[in-house]
């Protein structure tokens, strides 16, 4: 497992899903990206949500969905089968209660065979309406004060997941092996969802809130947030880059007395000129001001070129990474022509829009399907990383049909930076385009009778 993060998903299998659907799903070979597509209420959405929820530990979502078996196939001979199992307990009350099983393996060897039962250490329990908008009615049962519905603790537990402490999850929600833990950390999940222009945030300083005020839904826009978010990722990188010709500055004279080596005019003219272009695009996309100076090349002073040449390339090395992401982003957009306006980059603002005659646009003034296209595009680029799993729900929200038709070659070029696999359910033909044979449909599958 020491290879941990390049585990890959190659199949899904699932067996009477909402007691009607066994779907065999699996990756076409030699590609990172399978497409799933069917009508309404075949389970799209939810093949996604299975993985989601799987490496993400949230086990109890399996206990409320309807299924009898999953078997989840990963590279190198690695499988989680999840099974469910209904018990009728032996009480006056004759109440159901259901056992999820999950078996890890690798190959035919049993790593872990674990089942799994919400169960929480009643001190926790006493103190969960410090966290959630909740209040005990019974021994099994709460109350939500922002709407009156009734959650038992499964429920309790997937609607409210994401805001529960970490010592409170972890008591329900984590396997016994560490074999087992290393596989369900092999693969990062990342679930780009139907909803995107608005995100729930949590306040930053709730001891400035009353009980009521921290109990509120508090939602802002996604677009303003990313903008914000990538304006605190190119200033991170404008400051590591200061940090590092501080110290090159600084011990500049002592290395070049010591430097040995010097450069041609040849070489100097080259890499010269490779350093003032990449000086030009990370000025056009907000990362970097200053402006060198032309050195004529001397023999004489080879030496100390050297030197200069050598800093100023690590000076400018800690763009790199975020230089290729920001040059996809914009060219991505711009090419998308839209309507009399275009993308821009700086520190300032993060990225913002202008119209063709040089008029600032606010970015909530931005077309619905303007901003999903932003939004969806500045996740697949800056919210990824390599060998990470991205799953995105209908993709096609919003998007003229000339933009969805050309998402899957837009996602094909942001793979080729990020490297990672992708499961998409989509409605769309257009996003589909011709790459049929990427798709499994959903509809053209066995049914139970």
């Amino acid at each position: 497992m020491e290879n941990k993060k390049l585990l890959n998903i190659e199949s899904l299998e699932i067996t009477s899903l909402f007691e009607i659907f066994n779907y065999t799903i699996q990756y076409p070979k030699n590609e990172n990206v399978l497409i799933i597509t069917g009508p309404n209420g075949f389970g799209k959405t939810q093949v996604l949500n299975i993985l989601f929820n799987l490496f993400n530990r949230k086990f109890v979502f399996f206990q409320n969905l309807v299924f009898e078996k999953i078997v989840v196939s990963l590279n190198e001979g690695i499988t989680i089968e999840i099974s469910k199992k209904i018990i009728n307990e032996k009480s006056k009350t004759k109440k159901k209660s259901v056992q999820l099983n999950f078996l890890f393996k690798k190959g035919k060897e049993k790593i872990e065979d674990y089942i799994y039962s919400p169960k929480v250490d009643t001190g926790l329990l006493r103190h969960i309406d410090n966290f959630l908008p909740v209040a005990r009615i019974d021994k099994d049962r709460w109350i939500n004060h922002r709407n009156d519905q009734i959650y038992s603790l499964e429920q309790l537990i997937e609607e409210f997941s994401n805001e529960l402490p970490i010592e409170f999850t972890n008591s329900i929600q984590k396997v016994k092996t560490k074999s087992a833990n290393e596989i369900l950390d092999s693969i990062d999940v990342h679930l780009i969802r139907e909803q995107r222009l608005f995100q729930k945030v949590t306040r930053s300083d709730s001891r400035h809130y009353s009980r009521s005020e921290r109990d509120q839904n508090i939602m802002t826009e996604t677009i303003q947030a990313y903008s914000n978010e990538l304006r605190s990722l190119i200033n991170e990188k404008i400051q590591q880059s200061y940090s590092i010709s501080q110290a090159l500055d600084s011990s500049y004279p002592t290395r070049l007395i010591t430097e040995k080596e010097k450069v041609s005019k040849e070489e100097y003219d080259k890499r010269f000129a490779d350093l003032t272009e990449k000086q030009e695009k990370l000025t056009k996309n907000g990362l970097y001001e200053s402006k060198q100076k032309v050195l004529g090349y001397s023999k004489d002073d080879s030496k100390a070129l050297l030197v200069y040449l050598n800093d100023l390339e690590k000076k400018l090395l800690v763009f790199d990474d975020l230089l290729e992401k920001l040059e996809l982003f914009t060219n991505i957009l711009n090419e998308r022509r839209f309507t009399f306006k275009s993308i821009h980059i700086n520190r300032e603002k993060g990225f913002h829009f202008k119209t063709t005659k040089g008029k600032d646009l606010k970015l909530n003034q931005l077309s619905s399907g303007e901003q999903h296209e932003v939004v969806l595009l500045y996740e697949l680029i800056f919210k990824t990383k390599p060998s990470i799993l991205v799953l995105i729900d209908e993709p096609e929200i919003s998007l003229h049909i000339t933009w969805q038709k050309e998402f899957l070659d837009d996602l094909l070029r942001i793979i080729k930076i990020q490297n990672f696999q992708v499961l998409i359910a989509t409605h769309s033909p257009s996003i589909i385009n011709d790459r049929w044979d990427l798709v499994y449909n959903l509809e053209k599958t066995e049914v139970n009778d």
